[in-house]
Order: C-alpha cells, then structure tokens, then sequence
C-alpha cells in the first residue's frame, strides 16, 4: 500500500518511509531509524509538533 501524507503521524507506524526532497530520494527506511538519524523526516517531524 502506498500512502501520501503531509501529517507526519498519519506514517509513524508504516513500516517504510520515502522521503521527496524536489525530484531526488532524500532518505527512505523505517520511521523510527529516520528519527533517530536526524534527517529531513526528523525535521520534518519537528517542524510539524511545533506547529500545533
């Protein structure tokens, strides 16, 4: 199943993420690996909590 989101928690339980940064793959695994790397989908992540 394929699921586009922009509300991070809508894929906090997918068992792999993709993310798009323009037309190029910017990191791709599971959603907990991607937070504890730092990269955009943490950014993204915490760009999105402090935003309500």
């Amino acid at each position: 199943m394929l699921i586009i989101a922009h509300r991070m928690r809508t894929v906090a339980n997918a068992h792999k993420v993709v993310v798009l940064k323009e037309v190029c793959v910017a990191e791709q695994g599971h959603p907990a690996e991607r937070m504890k790397q730092g990269g955009e989908f943490a950014r993204m992540v915490e760009s999105q909590s402090k935003a309500g």
